[in-house]
C-alpha cells in the first residue's frame, strides 16, 4: 500500500493571452526523472495526479519540460532548448494523449535501462510483463490479476534493469475505458485520480514498490482458443521485436538485443490467446506463483 500522491503545487504565472486565460507551471520529481509541466492549472492538476505515483531509478534521465497550450489544442516536449515533440490535442482525450507523451519521452531518454510498452503486475517478488497491442485486454488482465492477489507493477511502460535480471516499478494508475471495465468485471480496490474522454485512471491499492524478479512475459493476442501456451524464449524475443520496446529504436538495438537476451532465459514466457484474456487471470497467477515455489 502507497502512502497516496503527493500534493501538488502549482504556481501560478501571469495569464497568457489577451483573453486572461491562467497559466501555471510545476515541477515533478519523479523518482531520479524531472518533469516541469505548464499550462492550464486544470490540466496540469490532472495530469499531475495521474503521473505523481510514477518513480524512476537506475538511471538520471535528462528532465524533461511539456507545455500545454493555453486553449489546450496543442502541446510540446522538449529537453533543455531542444523541442522533441509538437501535437495537436483531441478535444476528448487530451489527458491520454499527454500522459502517453510523456511516458513515451522518458523512455526514450533512457540510455541504460531497457523498457516496453507493456503493463506488469508482481506477487512474492515475481514479476509479470503483459505485452500485447492496443486492446488486446493487456489492462483488463492486469486488473483482474490485481484483484486476485497480485500488485500493480506499471501500466503503459515497463523498465528492466538488464544487470539485475529486475522489473522496476512504475506505477501509473490503470487506464480503463469503457470496454475494459466490461472485460475485467469489478476492478481491484483503488480509487480514482482523474477522469478524462471516456478513460477513467484507476490507482489500485495494491502497488509494488521494490524492484521484483522478471520472471514472467505474457504475450496477449487477438482471438484463438482461450488459453495459455508455452513460448520459447527466441520466439519471445522475436515477439518483443515486433512491439514497442528499446528493440525498436536503432541507437540502443545492439544493447536491447543482448540485454533482453539475458534476462529471457531466466524468465518462463507464455502466449494467451482468445477474446477475454482477463477471464485466464487465475491460470497466469498459477504459473508465477508455481516459479516461486520452485525457487
Amino acid at each position: 500500500m502507497g502512502a497516496g500522491p503527493r500534493p501538488v503545487d502549482l504556481t501560478l504565472l501571469p495569464p497568457l493571452d489577451a483573453g486572461g486565460r491562467k497559466a501555471a507551471k510545476v515541477r515533478l520529481a519523479l523518482g531520479n526523472w524531472t518533469l516541469h509541466l505548464a499550462g492550464p492549472p486544470a490540466a496540469l492538476s490532472a495530469v499531475c495526479a495521474v503521473l505523481s505515483e510514477l518513480r524512476v531509478d537506475g538511471e538520471v534521465p535528462p528532465a524533461v519540460t511539456i507545455a500545454l497550450s493555453p486553449d489546450l489544442r496543442s502541446a510540446t516536449g522538449a529537453v533543455g532548448a531542444r523541442t522533441l515533440w509538437t501535437l495537436a490535442l483531441p478535444p476528448s482525450g487530451w489527458l491520454g494523449a499527454v500522459v502517453g507523451h510523456a511516458v513515451a519521452t522518458l523512455a526514450n531518454v533512457l540510455t541504460r535501462l531497457l523498457f516496453i510498452h507493456a503493463g506488469a503486475i508482481a506477487a512474492e517478488g515475481q514479476g509479470c510483463v503483459i505485452v500485447g497491442e492496443s486492446g488486446a485486454g493487456k489492462t483488463s488482465l492486469a486488473a483482474s490479476l490485481i484483484r486476485a492477489g497480485a500488485a500493480s507493477m506499471a501500466d503503459d511502460l515497463v523498465l528492466l534493469d538488464p544487470e539485475h535480471g529486475t522489473m522496476l516499478p512504475v506505477i501509473i494508475p490503470l487506464g480503463v475505458k469503457a470496454w475494459t471495465a466490461r472485460a475485467a468485471g469489478t476492478l481491484p480496490a483503488g480509487r480514482e485520480v482523474a477522469c478524462e474522454g471516456g478513460t477513467r485512471y484507476w490507482l489500485p491499492d495494491a502497488r509494488a514498490h521494490a524492484p521484483a524478479r522478471a520472471a514472467m512475459f505474457v504475450f496477449v493476442g487477438r482471438g484463438g482458443l482461450p488459453r495459455l501456451r508455452p513460448l520459447t524464449r527466441g520466439a519471445a524475443l522475436l515477439a518483443l521485436g515486433r512491439h514497442t520496446s528499446s528493440l525498436s529504436r536503432r541507437h540502443r538495438l545492439e544493447d536491447a538485443f543482448r540485454g533482453f537476451a539475458r534476462i529471457l532465459p531466466a524468465a518462463r514466457c507464455l502466449t494467451i490467446g482468445g477474446r477475454h484474456p482477463a477471464a485466464l487471470a487465475p491460470s497466469v497467477l498459477r504459473y508465477l506463483r508455481a516459479g516461486v515455489a520452485a525457487r
